[in-house]
């Protein structure tokens, strides 16, 4: 999971103590966090500047990539979460 932000955010900042909030509950969850105002990320920052926070989720089962944009709540990332180690139990 990759959680694209800026600072000064305010739903940013909901959306990352959501997160931890997931990562409490689900303590193999790892994340990282792309800041979309440092030079390097241009890219991000042309496709989300008005759109942050944006959540991209994707597992070695699926090939595409999921996104919760905006509003993030903890639950919602947790059913992400849940529905990827659901999917990785049942494949073995």
């Amino acid at each position: 999971m990759t959680i694209f932000s800026r600072p000064q955010c305010g739903l940013c900042h909901e959306a990352k103590e959501s997160i931890a909030k997931a990562i409490n509950r689900l303590p193999e969850f790892r994340y990282s966090e792309i800041d979309i105002l440092k030079p390097e990320n241009q890219e991000w920052f042309d496709k989300y500047a008005y759109d942050v926070p944006v959540i991209h989720f994707q597992t070695a089962e699926d090939k595409g990539v999921k996104k919760i944009m905006h509003k993030i709540h903890e639950q919602d990332v947790i059913d992400l979460v849940q529905k990827s180690i659901d999917a990785r139990k049942s494949s073995s």
